[in-house]
């Protein structure tokens, strides 16, 4: 199938076009196929209510402890030497911006074997205010640079929670869950899932080229969560691109225990796969910004 890039911006009508035209196609997936449809709801930024807002901290003297104070993180990687911070205005936003550089020959954390360094970066954040939340939303800004060589993909933030596996380590339905995203070859967006009813000994890759990342221009993703039950399949994804719904995942098995809960934004972006084949040939980089996380009736 073709995949349909998505506009900027879209009125209303053209809108419900575009779900109406998109609903009566094949909606693509390259392990996971069972459970998809467009999203039929509102956008969740829309329906729920903005509780945290994260950006990079202004008063920091360094991209770490921006990255630090602004998203409430203890756990990161690559900020000290991948990241810098780009002032209001500077990076085309009303607020800070962090700007993610992928240094030439370097793709997963894990893929240094070489020594040839990392590439992105990476961190956590822990957000008390979806504690007991079943549901919440995420919607975040980002820029590819001009020219920006997709090569055969890498990693997006998303929501996670418990410990947020991946990198081949399952979801064991206790352990909790991630829903990065991955742009791959020619700026194809997918959802990248680590959840329990995946086969894959990697992430499960889901509606890979329902939409297409362009360079050189911001591009907002929104993304809602719904637990499931933990004694059902019940779980739900969805995914709208500059407001617009691309992707509805049903059927999403993401705990088996009350415990796990939904946490906060698994900040996470490289090259990568694994291997020569997914390094980046040049120093590139991919802006990021205003992260605003949502919950119903707060």
């Amino acid at each position: 199938m073709m995949a349909m890039p998505i506009p900027h911006a879209l009125p209303a009508t053209a809108t419900l076009a575009a779900t109406a035209l998109m609903a009566s196609l094949p909606l693509a997936a390259d392990d996971v196929d069972d459970g998809l449809s467009v999203a039929a709801s509102e956008r969740c930024s829309a329906r729920y209510s903005e509780v945290v807002h994260h950006r990079p901290a202004r008063d920091a003297t360094t991209p770490k402890q921006a990255v630090r104070r602004g998203f409430d993180t203890q756990r990161d990687w690559g900020t000290e030497h991948n990241v810098e911070v780009l002032a209001p205005g500077e990076g085309g936003l009303d607020q800070p911006v962090l700007r993610v550089h992928y240094p030439a020959g370097t793709s997963s954390p894990g893929d240094d074997d070489d020594g040839r360094g990392q590439g992105g970066a990476g961190f956590y954040t822990e957000d008390a205010a979806l504690a007991g939340a079943e549901r919440a939303c995420l919607r975040y800004q980002v820029r590819f640079a001009d020219g920006f060589d997709f090569v055969r993909g890498g990693k997006l933030p998303g929501l996670y929670g418990g410990e947020g596996p991946s990198g081949g380590d399952p979801a064991d339905g206790e352990n909790g869950f991630s829903m990065r995203f991955m742009w791959r070859e020619q700026g194809q967006g997918e959802l990248y899932e680590y959840v329990v009813n995946q086969d894959e000994d990697h992430g499960a890759s889901v509606g890979r080229g329902l939409w297409h990342f362009p360079t050189d221009r911001w591009v907002s993703i929104e993304q809602e969560v719904v637990l499931n039950h933990p004694d059902r399949d019940d779980g739900i994804a969805r995914v709208w691109i500059d407001g617009a719904p691309v992707l509805e995942q049903r059927g999403i098995v993401y705990r088996t225990s009350e415990r796990v809960g939904i946490e906060g934004v698994m900040f996470s972006t490289f090259f990568g796969g694994h291997g020569e084949g997914w390094r980046t040939p040049r120093d590139q980089y991919a802006d990021f910004g205003d992260f605003r996380l949502y919950v119903p009736g707060a």
